[in-house]
């Protein structure tokens, strides 16, 4: 398999076990120095299920390796039905060992009583490592949210 297929293989296993739940299975997808930047989200759900402003700090959101970015997930998304895809990938590789990427993103988030829609790009790094590919960095920008009620 070319590397560009491993990279889209490594982004599928991203969003699927991001929406089973397995904090195992995300923490295994990153380097151990992964930098990963959510710092974004949090503004986007004050006023919806019960965040206000003094909830959000965005700092809480930019995190190192692939465990605080399980913590960090888990978070969001363990008491929700979540629904990820990503779409037009842009990968290029910069060596053997290293690529970046940008992925078109969107997400449907189920509160129960309300819904999220988001829009966005993922913006990433990733190197290979014992020859497997993980995230070495990945930003997450949001392009527009829609809450809808149930």
């Amino acid at each position: 398999m070319c590397a560009i297929e491993e990279i889209r293989q490594l982004k599928s296993r991203y969003f699927q076990v991001v929406d089973e739940k397995d904090w195992a299975g995300i923490e295994a997808l990153f380097t151990p120095d992964a930098r990963v930047d959510f710092g974004g989200e949090g503004q986007h759900h004050i006023g919806h299920h019960g965040v206000t402003a003094a909830d959000i700090n965005p700092d809480d959101w930019i995190v190192s390796g692939g465990k605080a970015t399980a913590r960090v997930i888990a978070g969001a998304v363990s008491e929700v039905i979540s629904v990820h895809q990503g779409h037009d990938p842009q990968i290029e590789l910069i060596s053997p060992n290293r690529a970046v990427g940008r992925w078109s993103m969107y997400d449907r988030l189920d509160y129960g009583d309300e819904v999220m829609h988001g829009y966005g790009h993922y913006h990433e790094k990733y190197e290979r490592v014992d020859g497997e590919w993980k995230f070495s960095a990945l930003t997450l920008t949001r392009l527009r949210v829609v809450w809808s009620d149930k």
